[in-house]
């Protein structure tokens, strides 16, 4: 395909945070391209640099925006529109829709209110007649209507019919899904999937992305990677790359164990070459740490993203709690809740995550640091326990409290049968008595009743124990429509998976802070329980070294050959040089390109691994040879 435009040498910072470092990214002719990053780390800057709102800093070599010309083929000719994630209002509100079609063509405006003749040579009919098609697509009928009376939904149409109708051959999308119900959403999938322009998409809807997009821009540490597949795609790249660092690490842990059985021994046991084996053995943990460290970095994937104004809800700073005569659950644990937050709370049992949640509901106070919560902060705490629904009254009673509408948190009204049927029901049975319900039946009402109560905070303790795959549904569905915050303790991995876009995890007296969803953490928790196996495998190897053994009289070995003896002599040559093969395969690994290698004739990755599996087999057969030797060298 043909280069729509390049941008090299991006240069950007905001007085000490930087938010380019030499980044690049090339757009083609038909590009669909997913664009991802944390909040704060650039894909609206991005945007901005692409419409020239926002030019990068003067650097040397300079910042460059080639656009392709197109030599008279207006299809390759570099062309953009920009769809913002709200309507520009201002002073706009009184428009009609009709009207504020010219809000986006200033130019056009001033055409048409000169010249007809030129409007209609500048495709200003056209783009007329498109943008009021896909009005009425979307379901905006009345295109009289002032924009100030449309919803936010309604709002959000009007976008999507600027942007669908457009001429230009790149449209930049900002949350574009945003206030839509889901059959709108998919009539915009339709639209964008039809398409033959370029776009570049920044959304949090990952099924938007993992349907439409081609390209994934990914903005971390100051670049921009590129990546040649679709979201899903992206998503299974990142997971092979974890699994190559897992398979790795746990190469290294054969190695470090072997080599830590060695350091046990004394000085005189190691050998002439101890030096550099005790230089290998401080390596192999480093490295062990240096993957765990990696992994941990690959958790910048964030696709969380919100249209509200951001708001703490609760901030907690260098806080410490322990019970009486008890030693810290934690020490100096600092984070925040922000409004949208879904927070996954991780850790094993005993570590203090209940005990977190009662200091964050002001039921205990910090030994130590600073808890604040906002203003009238309402916090609503579920353990999913039954037995508070009274079992002479009927669905009706218990969600309606009487009336024949239920309040839903954020001040809507439902009638009290839809929201029943909402939750797998049928409405014949809204008067029946909870004492005939079964329990599974009884856990869908609890739930029911759950999501009507008003909270800035909504805390669930392991909300899906008992619920069928179905209610688990709902329950996703309905926490990803709370505009609050949600704090979740849970074991089931597939919801955490689907609801949380941040996670917490207490270990070892700390409080880790992950700006991602469970996906993003789930490859760290798996090299935090091989450092953990590592951990116990050592202590108990030292806990036998330090206990008296009773040492069993064994049969004489036979002395070493003279040709044992020369093969001792050069066996360490032949270690260490294969450990430098190794080391060599493990950099041209660490160097490796990796957008370019989801492409299937791309087998540098496999040839090198394959490589470095024999040499590894090769070193194990060595050292086991060599421990052969030195036990009979006496």
């Amino acid at each position: 395909m043909s280069l729509l435009c390049t941008l090299k040498n991006i240069h950007l910072s905001f007085g000490p945070k930087v938010i380019f470092n030499n980044a690049q990214i090339s757009v083609s002719v038909g590009d669909r391209i997913g664009l991802l990053g944390l909040n704060g780390k650039g894909k609206s800057t991005l945007f901005k640099i692409l419409t020239g709102d926002l030019v990068p800093d003067h650097t040397s070599p300079p910042f460059e925006f080639n656009k392709a010309k197109g030599d008279g083929d207006e299809a390759k000719r570099f062309s953009l529109f920009y769809v913002p994630q709200e309507l520009p209002l201002d002073n706009n509100s009184e428009l009609t829709l009709k009207d504020y079609f010219f809000v986006f063509y200033p130019e056009l405006k001033k055409v048409f209110e000169t010249s007809l003749h030129d409007f209609e040579e500048q495709h200003g009919w056209d783009l007329v007649h498109n943008y009021e098609s896909y009005l009425k697509y979307f379901g905006l009928e009345d295109l009289n209507k002032k924009v100030r009376d449309l919803s936010g939904g309604e709002q959000k149409k009007i976008l999507l019919s600027l942007g669908l109708s457009s001429r230009a051959n790149l449209i930049l999308w900002d949350e574009p899904t945003n206030h839509l119900d889901i059959d709108t959403i998919k009539l915009f999938e339709d639209e964008l999937n039809a398409t033959s322009k370029a776009f570049m998409l920044i959304t949090h809807d990952r099924f938007l992305l993992s349907k439409l997009t081609r390209k994934i821009f990914h903005i971390q540490h100051g670049r921009i990677e590129s990546f040649s597949g679709s979201y899903t795609d992206y998503l299974d790249f990142l997971q092979r790359s974890e699994q190559s660092k897992l398979s790795l690490l746990n190469k290294l842990k054969n190695n470090l164990e072997r080599e830590q059985a060695w350091m046990r021994q004394g000085i005189k046991a190691r050998g002439t070459r101890s030096k550099k084996r005790v230089e290998n053995f401080l390596d192999l943990k480093q490295k062990v740490s240096t993957i765990k460290s990696e992994a941990k970095k690959t958790l910048d994937l964030s696709l969380q993203k919100s249209n509200r104004q951001t708001k703490v809800l609760v901030a907690f700073d260098d806080m410490t709690f322990a019970y009486p005569e008890q030693a810290p659950l934690f020490e100096h644990i600092s984070g925040e809740i922000h409004k949208g937050n879904k927070i996954g709370l991780l850790g094993k049992n005993g570590v203090g995550k209940t005990t977190l949640l009662k200091l964050i509901r002001n039921e205990l106070l910090p030994n130590s640091g600073i808890m604040k919560t906002a203003e009238n902060l309402q916090i609503q705490y579920f353990s999913q326990k039954r037995d508070e629904l009274e079992i002479d009254q009927s669905p009706y009673e218990l969600l309606g409290d009487g009336s024949d509408f239920v309040t839903l948190p954020d001040g809507s009204k439902r009638h009290v049968i839809s929201y029943f049927e909402n939750f797998l029901f049928h409405r014949d049975d809204i008067h029946r008595p909870l004492k005939t319900f079964s329990g599974g039946e009884k856990s869908r009402l609890q739930l029911a009743l759950n999501l009507t109560k008003t909270g800035d905070i909504l805390i669930f303790d392991e909300p899906t124990n008992d619920l069928d795959l179905e209610t688990i549904n709902i329950l996703e569905e309905k926490l990803a429509e709370f505009q609050g915050a949600v704090i979740l303790i849970s074991h089931d991995r597939a919801f955490l998976s689907t609801v949380t876009n941040k996670v917490w995890l207490l270990e070892n007296k700390n409080l880790q802070n992950f700006e991602g969803g469970y996906d993003q953490v789930a490859p760290y928790l798996d090299l935090v329980e091989v450092e953990r196996e590592l951990a116990e495998e050592a202590s108990k190897a030292d806990q036998a070294q330090t206990t008296p053994v009773v040492e069993e009289t064994k049969p004489t070995q036979a002395k070493l050959s003279n040709k044992e003896k020369k093969r001792l002599e050069t066996i360490y040559e032949e270690i260490e040089s294969t450990e430098n093969k190794i080391k060599i395969i493990e950099e041209k690994i660490a160097g490796l390109d990796y957008t370019k290698l989801a492409d299937p004739k791309n087998q540098e990755l496999k040839i090198l691994t394959d490589a470095q599996a024999v040499l590894d087999e090769r070193l194990l057969a060595l050292y086991e040879e060599l421990e052969g030797l030195e036990s009979r060298n006496t």
